[in-house]
């Protein structure tokens, strides 16, 4: 059970939504004012830059504490290490429960810094005390199997106790990486990882219920685009290594095989489709947004699936093609009534969406995977040129 009550997690959201309405124009400022005077909620909180740069401060302090401690004592021993290091985790587990229930933090950086600490460190300390026991079965990848089991219970309770979605998200990993640590095919790796994700995305879809923006659905839809997304990246074989030139038989007969190679082919086709589907019936923008993004990794690792060879005006071709459709989308939508279809419009309603644009934009900016390098010189074009003359007097 969440230490926050819902009708806070539900204030709290709605109070985010009316300075957004606010700032946007859809609301007046006296309106917005007397709106949020009436969703107050005795907690204390923060702005995004101090709520992280807490966090950070903390868990130097937490990982200096524990180092500190494990050289004071000359501790040397996976079982001494695992020790201090689970005795660790539950006293930052502690001061994170004292700071949300006694001195009301919400979101404030330190009591989430302690909680995702008091994770990282419970698995640290199974790393290190499967080491140390000296199991029957213990080889270079129980401790890791044992570190991500103890890291995925660690992150599901965290999310539970203090509601942290991220928490939830980064429990689903662990969990995908178990079947990467076990001397089976590849194949079966990525099939095993992506059953992990899909299960995942049938549960949170399954808790989720109407009205979907409101808490704990948009908790749970959040969690649901991020299990799809994994899910999408483990099938797609080509993600990682889209950099990487080879022969089609290198990637199917030897590594995974051509059946289950060609299965992922098909899904990374599916996948961005049925997400696309699914999101638009059920008007879910994160859903809708992580399966675009699906949809263009797909485009960008058709070539490399089918073995064609690459050209320098591929990213110039497929510019034109999102170009096109998205005119394409913006003209349709704009031709229907009061320049709207099914509730989806072009128009720029909030301005956060025009913060995305912007950062977007910035990204793509200085994104240039295949810019041209050249050799740096150790000459200046000015070398030898006598004091005085300005270098009129040295070769060029």
């Amino acid at each position: 059970m969440s230490l926050y009550s819902a009708e806070n997690e539900r204030r709290i959201r709605s109070q985010a939504l009316v300075r957004e309405w606010t700032k946007s124009g859809l609301l007046d400022p006296p309106q917005g004012a007397a709106l949020e005077a009436e969703l107050r909620v005795d907690v204390r909180r923060t702005n995004v830059f101090l709520r992280a740069g807490l966090a950070l401060f903390t868990v130097f302090i937490v990982a200096a504490s524990v180092g500190l401690t494990v050289e004071m004592f000359y501790l040397r021993d996976e079982i001494s290490v695992g020790v201090v290091a689970g005795v660790s985790a539950i006293v930052c587990l502690g001061l994170a429960h004292y700071l949300v229930v006694r001195q009301r933090f919400y979101r404030f950086g330190v009591e989430e810094a302690l909680a995702v600490g008091s994770v990282a460190l419970i698995a640290y300390s199974a790393l290190n005390l499967t080491y140390g026991l000296r199991l029957p079965l213990r080889d270079d990848n129980w401790p890791l199997i044992a570190g991500l089991v103890a890291a995925a219970a660690g992150g599901l309770g965290i999310y539970w106790r203090f509601g942290y979605v991220y928490a939830a998200i980064g429990a689903i990993a662990c969990v995908a990486a178990i079947p990467f640590r076990f001397e089976v095919t590849p194949g079966l790796q990525h099939a095993a990882a992506a059953a992990a994700f899909a299960a995942a995305f049938v549960l949170a879809r399954v808790r989720r219920t109407p009205p979907h923006d409101e808490y704990p659905g948009d908790d749970l839809g959040l969690i649901q685009a991020a299990a799809w997304a994994g899910l999408y990246l483990r099938l797609n074989l080509w993600f990682m290594d889209w950099r990487l030139e080879g022969s089609l038989y290198r990637m199917v007969s030897p590594w995974v095989g051509a059946p289950f190679y060609w299965f992922t082919y098909v899904m990374i086709w599916a996948l961005p489709l049925a997400g696309l589907y699914l999101a638009i019936r059920d008007k879910d923008r994160w859903l809708l947004d992580v399966s675009l993004v699906m949809a263009l990794v797909t485009l960008l690792t058709n070539k490399a699936y089918l073995g064609w060879p690459r050209h320098e005006w591929d990213p110039i071709l497929l510019g034109v093609v999102l170009t096109a459709a998205a005119v394409g989308v913006r003209r349709w939508l704009s031709a229907g009534a009061n320049g709207q279809r099914g509730g989806f419009t072009p128009a720029r309603i909030l301005s956060r969406d025009a913060g995305a644009v912007t950062i977007l934009g910035t990204v793509s900016a200085g994104f240039h995977p295949d810019a041209p390098s050249y050799p740096e010189s150790d000459k200046t074009g000015f070398d030898g040129g006598r004091s005085g003359g300005g270098g009129a007097t040295g070769s060029y």
